[in-house]
């Protein structure tokens, strides 16, 4: 009989140019003070897409990669005619899908400003909502040998913790528990409780 032969996986293989972004914190529920003069630099292969840069940067900040994301080329948050989005569904209310990330080309995206180097947007985790400014740096015309992409090649400042912790936070919990009122659900199918008899007056 004969064996199965293995099939392996293609090898990625970069190609120039080469695109370096300069990533800065601007805001989120947690950001701390001076988050404005964190950044990091990420270079990306021009054949790979927007949802691998899209990745990187909460990994270059050293944040968990568990929360959605989007890209706004126009700098507005929830700008729906220029967003990049991870997850692409549509609108709610306007009906309008975003642009997919995950099958455009970091050579086929419509950098803003007149020579594609001014700062767009980028959302990550929509609830605490981490803003950055992303801006297109420069292209090397070629790929450094034995060099794998997207790569982390300079950085600005120690990565803020993404969920802050500390004790004023578990005792305003404690407090919001113990004066959380009593709900109680009954279904509409249930008999209503029995009235407790009245004493005799």
């Amino acid at each position: 009989m004969p064996r199965a032969r293995r099939t392996s996986r293609a090898r990625f293989v970069p190609e120039p140019p080469i695109y370096t972004f300069r990533v800065r914190i601007l805001g989120g529920f947690y950001a701390p003070p001076d988050a404005r003069l964190i950044w990091r630099e990420v270079e990306v292969a021009a054949n790979q897409t927007l949802d691998t840069l899209g990745w990187s940067i909460p990994q270059a900040f050293e944040f968990d990669l568990d929360h959605m994301w989007s890209f706004f080329l126009s700098g507005k948050a929830w700008d729906t005619a220029t967003e990049y989005a991870v997850s692409p569904d549509e609108d709610i209310f306007t009906g309008k899908r975003a642009y997919d990330a995950n099958t455009t080309l970091i050579r086929d995206v419509p950098y803003p400003g007149k020579t594609g180097k001014k700062e767009f947007l980028f959302v990550y985790d929509f609830g605490d909502e981490w803003h950055f400014g992303v801006k297109l740096l420069r292209q090397t015309p070629t790929v450094e040998a034995k060099a794998r992409y997207p790569r982390l090649v300079a950085a600005q400042g120690d990565s803020p913790e993404e969920y802050p912790y500390s004790e004023d936070m578990d005792e305003e919990d404690e407090e919001d528990e113990e004066n959380e009122p009593l709900v109680i659900f009954i279904s509409e199918d249930e008999p209503p409780a029995p009235k407790p008899p009245q004493s005799p007056t």
